[in-house]
């Protein structure tokens, strides 16, 4: 029998792969930030931001597609040279 976790990793996969197999028939690329958005609407996975880019935009180069790297993402004053909280 399946785990939760292991339930909610592949339906995150899948999500991803529709997602890209979707992109792959119109376009050429895949936005990082469109597909955030896409994504985050549907389903609200338990993992970082930048892994879900980084997942994301491997299965796209899988798939010949270049990937635009265009997700903003809020730095906090820790983050920021110069800056002390």
């Amino acid at each position: 029998m399946q785990q939760p976790d292991d339930i909610a990793a592949r339906r995150l996969d899948i999500l991803i792969e529709q997602y890209v197999e979707a992109r792959k028939k119109r376009y050429d690329y895949v936005s990082t930030e469109q597909a955030y958005q896409a994504i985050r609407h549907v389903l609200k996975p338990a993992i970082p931001d930048r892994e879900l880019d980084n997942r994301v935009a491997s299965l796209a180069v899988k798939n010949g597609l270049a990937v635009v790297f265009d997700r903003q993402t809020k730095a906090s004053a820790d983050d920021v040279p110069g800056t002390k909280p």
